[in-house]
């Protein structure tokens, strides 16, 4: 056996079962590879679905299950019951090309003692909207942003196309099973594993379609979530802390830029509206950051905590509105007293003019004759 294909797997059995189909369809040869599948702890119909694949798989297919433990765990337990030399990660939400396993097996015969990352994309059932393709363009996945591909770093370590040999996750003692969700923990791996002298490649011939089309509404439930995930990174190792973004996200300036960003989003929506014509269906996606009461409620803390007080901008406001209010009372003063100065000056003018009338003689009666 060359290599052990680990999939983790959670209540996704739909996509399961295309998955596992793709995999047992691969173009290398059947004797090459085994299909271990683990079950972290699904409550739908996940056994059946896997049992159903393995009366098909003809032996290359193993199936085993634990207490839901997350993602990492389960990668765990299926590396320690694999027969192959080599492991192949991959998600239950990413069909395979065909030749996925064989162009794993051909970059580690050509590269020798390597980690090798595939290539990820959205799957071409999908419709890809702006936002899925934001994340493709190095948010989700940064292959674009790989500079040599026989040296890749380990920020695009990523599970859900990820070979290396049994060996060295033996050296690093494999995931660390205290990160529960699927968010930073492949990453951490790789980190190790770039500490100990692995070097990763990046074949982007070998490559899995993600079928899990997303939205922002979505997307920001999951960066709450690997915001967590970071701050666990982050304190198993602080010399990363800039890389991660944790400094960053501790500044006012963060808070600042969310706002500005939202307005400059939400601006943009309107002139799209506005181009495309009244009555023109058009998804607002800003919109969700308003649908989750717990979602504002949260940021509302967040924003508290960030700034030791209250919202900063609506504090700017207060005191703007403030600051009007006096200007408005200091004008009403000014033009009370420039008007009691003008009559004052008038009054002045008016008693003097009249003084220079009667000495002229213009001002006397005249007498009757």
């Amino acid at each position: 056996m060359k290599i052990s294909v680990v999939v983790p797997t959670h209540n996704r059995s739909e996509l399961l079962r295309r998955t596992l189909a793709g995999l047992l369809e691969q173009s290398a040869p059947a004797g090459s590879y085994e299909i271990v599948v683990v079950d972290d702890g699904s409550t739908d119909d996940t056994p059946q679905v896997i049992q159903e694949s393995a009366r098909l798989a003809a032996g290359r297919l193993r199936q085993l299950r634990q207490d839901a433990k997350g993602p990492a765990a389960a990668r765990n337990l299926g590396v320690r019951e694999a027969k192959g030399r080599l492991i192949l990660f991959t998600g239950d939400d990413c069909l395979p090309d065909r030749r996925l396993i064989e162009e794993h097996l051909k970059a580690h015969r050509e590269e020798g003692d390597v980690g090798v990352i595939g290539h990820i994309t959205w799957h071409p059932d999908l419709e890809v909207t702006p936002f899925m393709a934001f994340l493709e363009d190095g948010v989700q996945f940064g292959f674009r942003k790989i500079k040599d591909p026989h040296d890749v770093s380990f920020w695009h370590c990523y599970s859900s196309n990820l070979s290396l040999s049994r060996r060295w996750l033996e050296k690093v003692g494999g995931f660390d099973e205290d990160f529960k969700h699927a968010a930073w923990e492949d990453i951490e791996l790789g980190y190790r594993l770039h500490q100990r002298g692995l070097r990763l490649v990046y074949r982007p011939q070998a490559v899995t379609y993600h079928h899990h089309p997303t939205t922002l509404e979505r997307y920001l439930v999951r960066q709450r979530i690997a915001g967590r995930s970071a701050a666990l990174f982050y304190r198993k190792h602080p010399e990363v802390a800039e890389d991660l973004g944790i400094a960053h996200a501790a500044r006012p300036i963060a808070g600042k830029r969310f706002y500005l960003v939202l307005m400059e989003y939400a601006f943009a929506v309107g002139v799209r509206e506005g181009l495309l014509g009244e009555g023109a269906e058009v998804e607002d996606e800003s919109a969700a950051l308003w649908r989750d009461p717990g979602f504002a409620q949260s940021g509302r803390a967040w924003i508290h905590e960030v700034f030791g007080g209250d919202d900063p901008v609506r504090m700017e406001l207060v005191r703007a509105r403030r600051d009007l209010e006096e200007l408005r009372q200091l004008r009403q003063e000014y033009e009370a007293v420039t008007s009691r100065r003008l009559y004052r000056i008038s009054e002045a003018v008016a008693k003097a003019g009249w003084r220079v009338l009667r000495a002229l003689g213009l001002g006397r009666r005249r007498r009757a004759g």
